[in-house]
């Protein structure tokens, strides 16, 4: 069996920066996403029996708590075994737009939910040398993952565009090849799942590397 797919978008700029991390010393205000996972027990009705939002001492406990309000109110089409409908523990991401106010605090907006492996480890390669080198260069690459009931990629297959640079195809595939997971069950059963994963690579002329990186990695592992 195997379920989902769930797909990721990367937007990298630079040598592995966030090109869509408006919140940069030149634009503080500019909206950038948040990313908040819980770990779900579906029942065989497909609504939520237990919830676990994954480091929520890393949040504000109102946060939290309307996280775990609009997670507790999700419903899915539960998997079926042998004619019957089980139960499925899967991740469950809520993705958000945090966008600043010039007086103090941000503005909170709901960007979607969506069910599947949750990763537990997450892997980016070197940038690749020859696009890093050329700046203004753009282009996008999916890496797609099957997810073996291991939790890590059993194979990674690479989609893109007729004449993508090699070094970007295998940056796709060595980047996935290091991330894991913890796989949905079904039934009490680890089953294979899919994860797709969109790279936007985008090479800037000037880019504040040291601090952008660091953005980069707080706002990946989602915190």
């Amino acid at each position: 069996m195997k379920l989902n797919t769930r797909i990721v978008v990367l937007a990298l700029a630079g040598l592995s920066a966030w090109a869509a991390l408006p919140a940069s010393a030149a634009d503080p205000l500019a909206p950038y996403p948040v990313s908040v996972w819980s770990r779900v027990l579906f029942g065989p009705d497909g609504k939520p029996q237990t919830l676990e939002v994954v480091d929520a001492d890393q949040y504000p406990a109102g946060f939290v708590q309307n996280v775990k309000q609009r997670v507790a109110q999700a419903t899915i089409q539960p998997p079926v075994v042998d004619g019957k409908p089980v139960t499925l523990r899967s991740g469950v991401e809520m993705r958000f737009v945090i966008s600043p106010k010039p007086e103090g605090g941000a503005q909170v907006r709901v960007d979607g939910l969506t069910v599947g492996a949750l990763p537990v480890k997450r892997y980016l390669a070197a940038y690749p040398a020859d696009i890093a080198a050329t700046g203004g260069w753009e282009g996008e690459v999916t890496g797609v993952c099957t997810i073996g009931t291991n939790g890590r990629c059993r194979v990674v297959d690479v989609l893109a565009t007729a004449g993508m640079p090699e070094s970007v195809r295998r940056y796709a595939k060595v980047s996935l090849d290091g991330w894991q997971f913890e796989p949905q069950e079904v039934d009490g059963k680890p089953v294979e799942s899919e994860y797709r994963l969109v790279m936007r690579l985008n090479t800037l002329d000037t880019a504040p590397e040291d601090f952008r990186q660091d953005k980069f990695q707080r706002l990946l592992k989602g915190k």
